[in-house]
């Protein structure tokens, strides 16, 4: 065959089989990734799918003897028809699958806001010109639109995209700038050339093809860079969480050679019979045994909010917010920082407490997108540096305002703390405006969750309390109160905690 005979075959995609290739292709390559974006839920796999499927609609009913073209044989008129709205949805498809490959609101956060409401708008229109057309049986309108409006505005965004992304620093910008370039060059040469009289539409299929191909290799190799970090990220977890456990195991170990020690000593008292020495060193052991109780309680304590925090950390690894990752992280290791060096002590000042809460509640509200509006206010007669509470006692009431109160309401979520002098006693009251008790516990039994791990930590709350203030003459108390509005509907919770002082 001549050089003249296969510029002439190929000239035919339609008779020689390259659309039906070029079609099966685009089939395969959509349901495939159709599929990883429900097993995987990354948004860039959805564009990619529904971006493959649309050129497809666009294109497969041209080919002979494919199944696909036989089935819609009967509805080529109404096709054809929606010819420029699909290359308008497509097209719009296209720039969100390009938002999303190569991150660009992480670049450009507010040109790609904009972009996005504009192509929103945009496709809004095209459904109202869809309904003059089909009312006026006249497809003109549509093809008007988008070969004057749609398709020059689109060209000169896609330009200027496309320089953005070139100056952004994403990893995979150039699977994303040769596949499309190619495709733009290309294309714009093959309607060259169909407007002039020597249509050679083969290469509209073959630069369809090599986009597509250059779009999928681009989406594993991001998959690879995500996998790789998320390894990266998993492994600082667990080293921090090990990290945790030998202090914890450390501590445990001090202490119980610590009792031993005492134990030891009292024994060789007795049997020295030194009565006055005796009595005293009982004395000291008591108050040393109050304080290993205490600091053996709040051990209890670090792990369990450690585990809310490292899973926190998981869950922005597992949906790929690299950012606040990377935020929660630098707080989180600060508050670690500070809760191992509380953890030697036995009791710690109401100020230094705040400071950690704020410093709490920051981190969580990371994960609320700053939704919580949190405030302390304390009365001016209480010396917040000279009251002393035991480290950590009131995280365990703020996790549960916060997640089982705050996080499943819609709105405004307020956070309160007030902390006032009620002698003998410091008054602290934690407030929020969430669903109530009693609507989170109906939550809760619709989910089949188990309240184990909220009553756990108010329980290990209660019992360092009860502990500290052994030493006391007054005990302390905590009341729970719910909280309604004007209809009797439940507002929020209130918790009230009596620490004594003297």
């Amino acid at each position: 065959m001549s050089g003249a005979d296969w510029f002439q075959a190929l000239s035919h995609p339609q008779e020689n089989g390259i659309v039906i290739f070029v079609s099966g292709f685009l089939l395969a390559l959509g349901l495939y990734h159709l599929l990883l974006y429900f097993q995987n839920k990354i948004s860039s796999y959805l564009y990619y799918a529904l971006y493959v499927l649309l050129v497809l609609i666009y294109t497969f009913h041209r080919a002979k003897h494919f199944i696909l073209a036989d089935l819609v044989a009967g509805y080529r008129t109404e096709i054809e028809f929606l010819y420029d709205p699909i290359k308008w949805i497509y097209s719009t498809v296209y720039m969100f699958f390009a938002f999303s490959f190569v991150d660009l609101e992480e670049y450009y956060p507010k040109f790609t806001k904009s972009l996005r409401l504009f192509l929103k708008t945009g496709l809004g229109f095209l459904a109202v010109l869809i309904v003059i057309a089909i009312i006026l049986k006249n497809k003109l309108i549509l093809d008007k639109a988008y070969n004057f409006v749609f398709l020059p505005v689109i060209f000169v965004l896609s330009l200027y995209i496309l320089y953005l992304i070139f100056r952004s620093k994403s990893p995979v910008k150039y699977y994303l700038l040769i596949g499309a370039g190619s495709y733009l060059l290309i294309t714009t040469y093959s309607h060259y050339l169909t407007y002039t009289g020597r249509p050679f539409r083969v290469l509209f299929y073959g630069a369809t093809a090599f986009e597509m191909i250059l779009f999928a290799l681009g989406l594993g190799y991001k998959q690879k860079l995500i996998n790789e970090e998320k390894n990266l990220w998993q492994e600082l977890v667990i080293k921090e969480y090990e990290k945790n456990l030998m202090i914890k195991e450390n501590l445990t170990k001090k202490l119980g050679e610590e009792v031993t020690h005492k134990m030891k000593q009292i024994d060789a008292l007795k049997r020295e019979k030194h009565i006055a020495e005796q009595k005293k060193l009982a004395l000291s052991y008591s108050k040393q045994i109050l304080k290993l109780r205490l600091q053996a309680v709040q051990s209890q304590m670090n792990p369990h909010f450690l585990f809310n925090a490292l899973n926190a950390i998981k869950n922005f690894i597992i949906k790929n917010d690299q950012k606040k990752a990377v935020i929660y992280l630098s707080k989180f290791a600060k508050l670690i920082r500070i809760v191992l060096e509380q953890a030697k002590l036995s009791e710690t000042t109401l100020q230094e407490e705040l400071e950690l809460i704020q410093l709490y509640v920051d981190v969580e509200n990371i994960r609320f997108n700053n939704d919580i509006d949190f405030k302390i206010e304390i009365d001016s007669d209480v010396n917040s540096h000279k009251v002393k509470v035991p480290p950590m006692i009131f995280q365990a009431l703020i996790e549960n305002a916060i997640w089982h109160g705050l996080a499943p309401k819609k709105g405004d979520k307020k956070l309160r703390m007030k902390i006032s002098q009620d002698y003998p006693y410091v008054k602290v009251v934690i407030e929020d405006n969430g669903i109530g008790r009693e609507k989170a516990h109906e939550i809760r039994e619709q989910k089949n969750m188990t309240l184990k791990k909220e009553s756990r930590g108010i329980k290990i709350t209660e019992e360092r309390l009860a502990v500290y203030t052994q030493a006391y003459k007054n005990k302390f108390k905590i009341h729970f109160i719910d909280l309604y509005d004007k209809q009797n509907r439940p507002s929020g919770t209130r918790v009230e905690i009596f620490i004594p002082v003297a």
